[in-house]
């Protein structure tokens, strides 16, 4: 009987020893599956973080993209504008279709005043260039004398001004004009003003030259004394 109760003992011993062992290894198991579930939380948790990181960064690269699309318009719309009023541009081609019109008043106008022509053209580099005729030779309107770029220059002005779209007033002032101007080409520019008084009505000058009174109907004076001035 002694012998049966241990070999029973030890059979239930061996028994509980195998139980042990299985629900050691279990809790081992189920250790390590809790941390496998563990750092799948963490993992959820951060990818939930990075998406709405994403989300929000999506949300602000759209708007990035609409502002550029926007940005986009304005640079296409400028560059087009700028082709418009550039060297090639609109201004260019109308300037081409005028510049028959413009030289021939040029040539009306001068005509009478003085011994040279002056000419609107557009040059190789499609640049508007002016210039002086004179017995056949062409210069660059800019090394002209005083009284040629001072013809020139008013001529232009008066032409310009005939052709252009804008309004026109009924007056043209000038200041010092012919400071850079002979006395022996007063009686030219003379014959300049009085057809210029026929595009503009009237000239109101401004001078210091005594011998420009004869040139107008009514004057202005004004005096200075003691640093003080009077009409």
């Amino acid at each position: 009987r002694t012998i049966k109760e241990i070999n029973d003992n030890k059979s239930a011993i061996e028994e509980n020893n195998k139980i042990e062992t299985s629900l050691n290894l279990l809790n081992e198991n189920y250790k390590v599956e809790e941390m496998v579930g563990i750092n799948l939380l963490s993992d959820i948790a951060r990818d939930k973080a990075t998406i709405e990181t994403n989300n929000k960064s999506i949300e602000q690269s759209k708007k990035i993209i609409g502002t550029i699309e926007k940005e986009e318009v304005l640079v296409r719309n400028w560059r087009l504008y700028l082709d418009m009023i550039g060297k090639n541009g609109i201004s260019k081609m109308v300037i081409r279709t005028v510049l028959p019109l413009i030289n021939g008043e040029l040539k009306h106008l001068l005509s009478d005043v003085c011994d040279f022509d002056v000419e609107v053209s557009i040059d190789d580099h499609n640049d508007v260039a002016f210039s002086l005729i004179h017995d056949g030779v062409k210069s660059a309107l800019g090394s002209g004398s005083g009284f040629e770029q001072t013809v020139s220059s008013l001529a232009l002005r008066t032409v310009l001004s005939k052709i252009s779209s804008f309004s026109k007033p009924s007056f043209v002032v000038f200041d010092e004009i012919l400071g850079g101007v002979a006395a022996e080409n007063y009686d030219a520019l003379k014959r300049l003003y009085d057809k210029m008084v026929s595009s503009y009505g009237t000239i109101l000058e401004i001078t210091h030259n005594p011998a420009l009174v004869e040139w107008h109907k009514y004057f202005i004076t004004v005096k200075k004394e003691n640093n003080i001035s009077t009409i």
